[in-house]
């Protein structure tokens, strides 16, 4: 029965030999390996970015819609609209929509909200524009209704 199982391993010895099988992978195997994951990694991290940022986008158009509303009923209310825009001014209206994702107030230098009041007299103003810098589009305008 050795002499049997001596024959056996030899054999497999043999066969192994002839068709070149070895244990484990090669250097080039895992490299293959390595970069698909690598590719794979970029991709997904390139879509999470582009989705925040859309989210993000969509969240300054909101605030935007928001303030708009907001001048709008201001102007139904006292017949004008403001010089600038606060809480103060607008009433009711949420702080964290007067500011934009980095927390900054509108007109501020690095802010990415704008107010522009046009045809003013005496902090009463006929018209005005409102911006918001988007990061996946062009920028978002609201102008008023009555110009």
């Amino acid at each position: 029965m050795a002499e049997n199982n001596e024959d056996f391993v030899t054999m497999v010895g043999d066969m192994k030999k002839l068709h070149g099988q070895t244990s484990g992978f090669t250097t080039i195997e895992l490299l293959v390996f390595v970069l698909v994951l690598g590719i794979i990694g970029v991709v997904a991290l390139t879509n999470v970015r582009t989705v925040r940022a859309q989210d993000r986008d969509r969240t300054s158009k909101t605030d935007i819609n928001a303030v708009y509303y907001q001048l709008e009923s201001f102007r139904e209310k006292n017949g004008y609209y403001p010089e600038k825009i606060d809480t103060a001014t607008l009433k009711g209206m949420d702080p964290e929509n007067l500011k934009d994702r980095f927390g900054l107030a509108p007109n501020d230098e690095k802010g990415r909200y704008t107010y522009k009041p046009a045809g003013c007299t005496e902090a009463k103003c006929t018209s005005f524009r409102l911006t918001a810098q988007l990061e996946k589009e062009a920028p978002f305008i609201k102008e008023s209704l009555s110009k």
